[in-house]
């Protein structure tokens, strides 16, 4: 088991931090991207609008909604390669729905079990490897998707092989070849006429790891500028042993954006039952703050994380059956409407 470092911030550290992540401007976001990139779906990236999304069938978003009390604007799914498909249906559906941005979280594998362990989940899969994939073995099926995302008529945020920077994917091993894969999909999709596509390049916070550790594991993965969009991070208080309150969070987002100088997005967030209310609080108080912060997408699919960790909350709660806790989300969704 990992060691959780104890070192709490303080209410004024944490302040201060907070403040210096509010410097944050989606004006000085989109003066910093490639002149190529300005073109790539200008509403979906309005001033002044923080996006709220979720991780749920286009299906359902009206029970959604229902329950909650507020529309989600954005939509998101993960999509395992081995599938071997395109979403085509998922996307027809949000159109109808009149969902004008998506983001998909890509994974080349094969999804192993989750009872096999973290190990077993870990190891390299044939095909599917960041070598093979630079080496072009995927590209019929990257092309494949590439143009059925480019029909979309919207913004798609492609999150591809996301918290590269831990050690429980197998995208993880060979940090060169995990960039040299990175650089061929963005060409295959540029190649396809995917200018509706922003590649969100998303970690993992990492909070176990001392902060200098975190920084030069995870800048091993940078694609490079000319590559990335978006930098996304997961948010997820687990409980237990990985009870993470929303100000261990902040140094971190504000490292990735002092780093790479590109909108912050929170891809996969998420936390345990157990003081959820006081947490969601929190969340709402630092995306008040931080209008760098361009989307938060809102996962309670089951996590693997959960799975693979012996002391962990409960974070299978569902917020549709939770006033309390969508009282939070709904002040959340229109604070950033605003």
């Amino acid at each position: 088991m990992r060691r959780l470092l104890l070192n709490l911030f303080s209410a004024g550290a944490a302040a201060l931090l907070i403040i210096a992540l509010t410097a944050f401007s989606l004006q000085g976001v989109a003066a910093s991207r490639p002149a190529r990139q300005q073109a790539v779906a200008p509403a979906a990236l309005s001033t002044g609008v923080r996006p709220f999304g979720v991780y749920v069938d286009p299906w359902h978003l009206d029970e959604w909604t229902r329950s909650v009390g507020a529309a989600p604007q954005l939509l998101a799914k993960f999509e395992a390669f081995s599938q071997n498909r395109t979403i085509d249906g998922f996307l027809g559906e949000a159109q109808r729905r009149g969902v004008r941005r998506v983001m998909v979280s890509w994974e080349p594998w094969r999804p192993v079990p989750t009872s096999l362990g973290a190990l077993a989940q870990f190891q390299p899969q044939p095909g599917y490897r960041n070598s093979d994939i630079a080496a072009g073995v995927q590209d019929a099926y990257i092309t494949r998707f590439a143009t059925s995302l480019a029909a979309f008529p919207g913004q798609v945020d492609l999150r591809w092989a996301h918290e590269m920077n831990g050690r429980w994917y197998p995208w993880s091993r060979g940090p060169t070849s995990y960039r040299r894969a990175w650089r061929r999909i963005v060409r295959l999709f540029r190649r396809a006429g995917a200018r509706n596509v922003r590649f969100v390049w998303s970690v993992n916070s990492n909070l176990y790891q001392p902060r200098r550790t975190w920084r030069r594991v995870t800048r091993r993965y940078w694609p490079g500028s000319r590559y990335v969009d978006a930098v996304g991070m997961t948010m997820i208080d687990f409980g237990g042993v990985k009870d993470y309150r929303v100000a261990r969070f902040v140094p971190r987002l504000a490292e990735l954006r002092a780093t790479y100088r590109k909108p912050i997005v929170l891809t996969e967030v998420n936390t345990d039952y157990r003081g959820r209310i006081r947490w969601l609080r929190d969340l709402r108080r630092l995306l008040r703050r931080t209008p760098g912060i361009s989307a938060v997408y809102w996962s309670q699919l089951p996590s693997r994380g959960t799975a693979h960790l012996k002391d962990a909350g409960w974070l299978d709660w569902d917020v549709q059956r939770d006033p309390p806790a969508a009282a939070q989300l709904r002040g959340i969704i229109r604070d950033g409407r605003r």
